[in-house]
C-alpha cells in the first residue's frame, strides 16, 4: 500500500466519522486529528479518530474514550533490485481521565493492535500484528471544537515503542 492509498484512507476514515461528532452536544463525540512520531522506528505518521464521553464530569473533561487509527510513512529499508516496502499502521482505543485541577492534563490506558509488514524480491507479506497495552500521559489545551492536544504514548507489547503525538480534537 502506497503512501496515497495511506493518506487515502485516513481521508475516509476522518469523513466517514465527521458526521457522528457534528450535531453532538456536550458530552459529545468528537473528531480527533493528529500526526505522531514513532520513536523506535523513526518513523512519522498521520491519523483520525472518535472522542467520546464515559463519564461526566462538572470539571474537565472526566473520563473520555479514545478509537484512532494511525499510519506510519517508513522508508524502503533497502534500494534497488532487492527493495523492500515496509508498512506499519496502529488501531488504539484508549480510556482518558483528566486530572482535577490541572487545567487539561491527562493520563489514560488503553488497547493498541499493530500491523506491520514487509513485501520485497525475495520475499512477500512477511511481519505480523501484535496486541499490546497502551500507557498515556498528555495535555489538552483549552475546552470546546478545534482544542489542540500533546500526548506522549508508550507501548507496551504491541509496537513496543514511545509514540508522540499532536493533533486537533472537533
Amino acid at each position: 500500500m502506497g503512501i496515497s492509498k495511506a493518506v487515502r484512507w485516513v481521508v475516509v476514515f476522518g469523513a466517514v466519522l465527521a458526521p457522528l461528532g457534528a450535531g453532538a452536544q456536550a458530552p459529545r463525540l468528537s473528531i480527533i486529528t493528529q500526526a505522531s512520531y514513532a520513536a523506535d522506528m523513526e518513523a512519522f505518521g498521520v491519523g483520525a479518530g472518535l472522542g467520546f464521553p464515559i463519564q461526566e464530569s462538572k470539571v474537565g473533561d472526566g473520563i473520555r474514550g479514545q478509537a484512532t487509527f494511525d499510519w506510519f510513512f517508513l522508508e524502503k529499508v533497502v534500494s534497488g533490485p532487492l527493495a523492500t516496502r515496509p508498512t506499519y499502521w496502529e488501531f488504539n482505543v484508549n480510556g482518558t481521565y483528566e486530572l482535577p485541577k490541572t487545567h487539561g492534563i491527562y493520563v489514560g490506558t488503553g488497547l493498541n493492535y499493530t500491523n506491520y509488514t514487509v513485501d520485497g524480491a525475495l520475499y512477500t507479506n512477511a511481519g505480523g500484528t501484535e496486541l499490546g497495552l497502551n500507557a498515556i500521559a498528555g495535555l489538552k489545551l483549552g475546552r470546546g471544537r478545534g482544542a489542540p492536544f500533546a500526548q506522549a504514548r508508550y507501548e507496551l507489547g504491541g509496537g513496543k515503542q514511545l509514540v508522540l503525538t499532536g493533533g486537533i480534537e472537533f
